[in-house]
């Protein structure tokens, strides 16, 4: 009854250790035949699997103390730039090349996909990790070959230093000379300005140097005299007017006009007086008309009409004159601040010219000190803290991982696969499985023991121990070994290759 009880009480509850240990003991065979089989699997994968080392060089770039010294003076490049371009350049394809050439990698290279492949291979294999904070970087590199991966190592690491020492003094060299070109490019174009410039003033220097508020006096004082002028004329043409139109006929004309006048009022148009008055203005019309020439030629040789006609003369030619004047003035104004702005436009594209001219001068002085740092390795600098050596450790593959890996994914397979077999074995195995089929259980016949078949039993499973412990023990000794990284096993197996070749 315990072990109905027990069985309903695993069934109830779902997972029981008691249950997959008695599984375990039910099997042992099978679970550590597995177990062991997959542990001595994985010790010699592990000493199949190739080994692989990794060579490392790191390199420190030194920011040296004269940068801080020539700031503002001398331009380098930032630290930052530098590292974010490391890994691309040393990464590049003619970066690779260049290895392979100097190590003479390209021996056996028959195909442009020969080529491909090796520096895929190499891109694949190099590994470069960048510490901005610290400034350094190291390098790596990983293969069968110690040697190589020691040789690719350095041999990058230097050609990587000596290509950005040729670089950055070749980027000196060109910069000082675009600036030195640039500047005589700007000078000439600030001759031709002020050239420009000086000819403009000179022809229209006069212009410019006169004072506006003195032509608008001017301008105010000749349309003053403008205006009394016109008054002076209107007056003189008026006398004359009047010189003229006095004549003694006309007198007489205007006379007997007002007679007429006079007579109308008194008078109608029949009266003998009013007629005798119209016949005397005819009369008087006809002699103007007849006499009228000589009348006029005798006033205008008269001194009064003379001495009209000069004043007007002399005061329509000032009149004239002060108009000319004026109108001078004012087209001199209108002239002046367009001619201002366009000096102005001049001497402002001047001065822009010399802005640049002299902040070229400057970065040229700049150029100069920052050329001679590079050439002198003065800047920022690469340097070397430890070069790559031939590794004596592989870092593949990681034997006691694997090994450990092995022990236990042995145990946890070799339970599974025996819980898996429990699971699909359709067999009864407790009375409650007879129960749950709906079959009465009327009596449970207890297990007969024979004393020479537990004797048998006993005794096998006393070897299966000794043997699995054996095999357990040289497990955990290549671990051990591996551990401790002696190269006990790698030694034999060396003589072993060496004595089948």
């Amino acid at each position: 009854m315990n072990t109905q009880q027990q069985n309903h009480t695993a069934d109830q509850g779902g997972f029981d250790i008691m249950r997959y240990l008695r599984l375990m003991l039910e099997r042992r065979g099978l679970f550590l035949s597995v177990a062991l089989l997959v542990m001595l699997g994985a010790v010699v994968v592990s000493y199949v699997m190739p080994k692989r080392y990794t060579a490392k060089s790191l390199v420190f770039i030194e920011q040296n103390v004269i940068q801080d010294l020539v700031k503002g003076i001398a331009i380098t490049p930032s630290m930052d730039m530098k590292i974010k371009a490391i890994k691309v350049t040393m990464l590049s394809r003619s970066m690779l090349l260049k290895v392979i050439k100097e190590l003479d990698l390209d021996v056996q290279l028959r195909s442009g996909a020969d080529w491909d492949n090796l520096i895929r291979t190499l891109n694949s294999k190099l590994d470069i990790r960048l510490d901005e904070k610290k400034g350094v970087f190291d390098i790596s590199y990983t293969d069968r070959d110690p040697v190589l991966a020691r040789d690719i190592v350095n041999t990058l690491t230097r050609i990587y230093i000596e290509e950005k020492t040729s670089e950055k003094r070749k980027e000196s060299y060109e910069a000082t000379q675009f600036l030195a070109e640039q500047i005589a490019t700007f000078k000439d174009r600030i001759e031709e300005i002020e050239q420009e410039i000086d000819e403009f003033k000179s022809k229209s220097g006069l212009m410019l140097a006169t004072n506006e508020s003195s032509i608008r006096a001017n301008i105010d004082r000749a349309e003053q005299q403008l205006e009394g002028i016109q008054i002076r004329l209107d007056e003189l043409n008026t006398a004359r007017s009047m010189i003229v139109s006095n004549t003694p006929s006309r007198t007489k004309l205007i006379n007997q006009q007002a007679t007429l006048q006079t007579l109308l009022t008194s008078y109608t148009e029949q009266h003998p007086r009013v007629i005798r008055m119209r016949k005397s203005i005819e009369a008087t019309k006809r002699q103007i008309r007849e006499n009228g020439d000589m009348e006029r030629q005798q006033i205008y040789r008269s001194g009064d009409y003379q001495g009209i006609k000069v004043q007007l003369k002399s005061l329509e030619t000032k009149r004239d004159n002060l108009e000319d004047e004026i109108r001078k003035n004012r087209e001199l104004l209108r002239q002046i601040p367009a001619l201002k702005t366009q000096l102005a436009e001049l001497e402002r594209r001047r001065q822009n010219e010399v802005i640049i001219y002299e902040k070229l001068v400057s970065r040229y002085g700049q150029s100069e000190v920052s050329k001679e740092m590079e050439l002198q390795d003065k800047s920022v600098s690469f340097k070397v803290l430890d070069p790559a050596v031939v590794p004596s450790i592989p870092t593949s593959p990681n034997r006691p991982l694997i090994m450990a890996g092995g022990m236990a994914g042995g145990l946890g397979l070799a339970l599974a696969l025996i819980v898996l077999l429990d699971l699909i074995n359709p067999s009864i195995k407790t009375v409650d499985d007879l129960r749950g089929l709906g079959l009465p259980v009327f009596a449970v016949v207890p297990k007969v023991r024979d004393p020479e078949e537990d004797h048998r039993r006993r005794m096998k499973n006393i070897r299966l121990y000794l043997v699995s412990g054996l095999l357990f023990s040289v497990t955990l000794f290549f671990l051990v070994v591996e551990l401790l990284h002696l190269s006990l096993v790698d030694n034999t197996l060396e003589k072993i290759r060496a004595m089948l070749a």
